[in-house]
């Protein structure tokens, strides 16, 4: 019993030996295939596959505006100096504005302008000659200067404001004028040092004297006449009582053409 008791254990033991030996070589593969992906010591984590998402849209910062060189700056500058005028150029600019009258039929005396200066102007009446018509004009403005030698040539306060003819006004004149071609020959003159204190006097005794230029055999001679009159009647008149007020003798009545008329005719 003992005996067969023992060879029924050996069989078992066999047995259970032949199941673990064929067992084993499965299991070994099984655990090699589970742990293949990484090997003892290796640190390396489990790579999972990255869900596909829309691709991002890469950020393109926002273009700022290139620095200028200064060759670029340079040419700008010249442009802008050809749209604008130069300095010098700005300031005939506001020359020319500044003369430019303020107010219709009225001037503004800029500084170291006198009468004749201003006759002589363009933009007044281009003659330095009609200096006269602007003394009329302004007489209780000009009492200071008339004592003067030269009052036409006095320079006159800054600022000053002077009444003119208008340009509509001078054609106006004209017309109303057509046939009124008559005047008084006061006197004739190489020098102005005659012609001018008589000018004023007969200004201040409310004549309308101006003065014309003539040339007599190669010289030029000044004319200090009174007009316009309709007839010759009227003006040998008004010449009997310029007589009197200058004590002149050599005065007469005549009939001017047609370039003096246009000339001073329609102040």
């Amino acid at each position: 019993m003992r005996f067969g008791g023992v060879m029924k254990v050996a069989a078992s033991v066999i047995a259970i030996c032949m199941t673990l030996l064929l067992l084993g070589p499965g299991c070994s593969n099984e655990e090699q295939s589970m742990y293949s992906e990484y090997e003892p010591g290796d640190d390396k984590t489990i790579k999972r596959p990255i869900p596909k998402t829309a691709k991002a849209v890469p950020h393109v910062p926002e273009a700022r505006p290139a620095k200028e060189t200064k060759d670029v700056v340079g040419i700008k500058t010249a442009a802008v100096e050809e749209k604008e005028p130069k300095r010098d150029e700005k300031k005939v600019v506001k020359e020319r504005k500044e003369d430019v009258r303020e107010e219709k039929g009225y001037y503004i005396v800029k500084e170291g302008e006198s009468l004749s200066r201003i006759a002589g102007r363009e933009d007044v009446y281009g003659d330095p000659l009609k200096w006269p018509i602007l003394y009329r004009l302004n007489t209780g403005k000009l009492a200071k200067i008339e004592k003067a030698d030269n009052p036409h040539e006095k320079e006159l306060s800054k600022g000053m404001k002077l009444k003119l003819v208008s340009p509509d006004e001078v054609k106006k004149n004209l017309m109303k004028r057509s046939n009124n071609v008559w005047v008084v020959n006061v006197l004739s003159s190489t020098t102005k040092s005659k012609i001018v204190p008589n000018v004023i006097k007969l200004i201040k005794n409310g004549y309308p004297a101006y003065i014309t230029r003539t040339e007599v055999k190669g010289k030029e001679w000044m004319r200090l006449r009174v007009g316009f009159y309709k007839d010759r009647k009227s003006a040998n008149t008004a010449g009997t009582e310029i007589k009197r007020v200058l004590s002149l003798a050599d005065i007469w009545a005549t009939k001017v053409g047609k370039n003096e008329f246009r000339e001073c005719g329609g102040y």
